[in-house]
């Protein structure tokens, strides 16, 4: 595959939507969390999760129209998540969200990211 054809940032993007549903996980088991079994959690999981398959979309189709809604429903993933995970305090989801920024503006600042 040539060089301006390579899904750029999809693969930090789903780096952080698996490693954000693993510390999400661990939280949501973790009795010394202060914030296990409760709703906030299960609800990071889930927007991880569904970041790591939108990263899976957007690497898949590599441009286009849907491309573009899916990088931007990341994004708005991203600051969902991010805030969620303040809230919570979970340092590793908020980490996680900072490893998916910076897969999306490598995304969106790589030469022919979307066309």
């Amino acid at each position: 595959m040539s060089k301006s054809t390579r899904p750029r940032g999809a693969g930090l993007m789903l780096l952080a939507g698996l490693l954000g549903a693993a510390a999400a996980a661990y939280d949501y088991i973790t009795p010394a969390t202060g914030i296990d079994h409760t709703g906030g959690v299960i609800l990071v999981l889930a927007s991880c999760l569904l970041m790591g398959l939108a990263a899976i979309g957007v690497s898949a189709i590599r441009s286009g129209m849907l491309t573009g809604i899916l990088v931007f429903l990341i994004f708005l993933d991203i600051l969902g998540t991010g805030t969620a995970a303040w809230f919570l305090e979970s340092e590793l989801v908020m980490a996680a969200m900072a490893i998916a920024a910076v897969g999306i503006v490598r995304r969106l600042t790589c030469r022919g990211a979307i066309a």
